[in-house]
């Protein structure tokens, strides 16, 4: 007998809202979004800036709450939970890589990846440290682990916050212009590794971008505009 049970979606937003202000001051930063990601998708989200791309990004994960509307991350209704639980969330399903990498410039590219383990408390230092040189050497930098990031280039840079993203084993990973501050062939090396990596470990990811390389490779692109998704490549 056939299985037609359906999996679960990694995210399911439902009439989402979002404002900021109030009166003459108001703005609708985003307006009646429906949208469903599948556990495992690789999605680009494209937009002009001030888009509502980063909003929409920062609802979905959590980080902000909608003024109207629902949110389930993983059968999980964030609108229910409290900041100690969205932290908790956060912390442990989710894994961020931001466009200016976000690295500590006091610490070597070990260190960066190891000590948000163990402050996280989801690791003993003999698993952390494990996990930290695993996911250095599989974006290619077991070379360079005790390089601080003013010693590394930007691709570099941005590699060992992807395996920082990473090493916790988070099931969605969402990233805003990852390549954004990367010149073109970094850019593209940094896409492939990403795209790679979505494809061995079946991680979600979710990548809010302006490229061009992103949006023609993407497995699915959703564009939003003026607060409204506008287009969805899945539909």
């Amino acid at each position: 007998m056939a299985n037609n049970v359906k999996e679960l979606p990694a995210i399911l937003l439902s009439d989402i809202y979002k404002s900021y202000g109030a009166g003459e001051s108001k703005v609708d930063a985003l307006k009646n979004i429906n949208l469903e990601i599948a556990q495992g998708e690789f999605l680009a989200l494209c937009g002009p800036s001030g888009s509502g791309k980063s909003t929409l990004l920062n609802i979905l994960s959590g980080i902000d709450k909608p003024t109207f509307g629902t949110v389930m991350f993983l059968n999980k209704l964030l609108n229910d939970l409290n900041e100690d639980h969205l932290s908790f969330v956060r912390s442990k399903y989710l894994g961020f890589i931001f466009q200016f990498f976000n690295l500590m410039p006091v610490l070597n590219a070990f260190d960066n990846v190891y000590y948000p383990l163990i402050l996280n408390g989801n690791f003993n230092k003999k698993e952390a440290k494990e996990r930290s040189l695993h996911y250095l050497d599989s974006v290619g930098l077991s070379h360079l682990t005790d390089r601080k990031p003013g010693q590394l280039s930007g691709g570099q840079q941005q590699r060992v916050a992807i395996a920082r993203a990473l090493a916790h084993n988070p099931s969605v990973v969402v990233a805003d212009e990852p390549t954004g501050n990367l010149d073109l062939a970094t850019g593209e090396s940094i896409l492939d590794l990403l795209m790679k990596i979505n494809e061995e470990t079946k991680t979600t990811f979710i990548i809010s971008t302006h490229s061009t390389q992103l949006k023609d490779r993407a497995r699915r692109v959703v564009e939003i505009n003026d607060g409204g998704l506008v287009y969805d490549s899945a539909k």
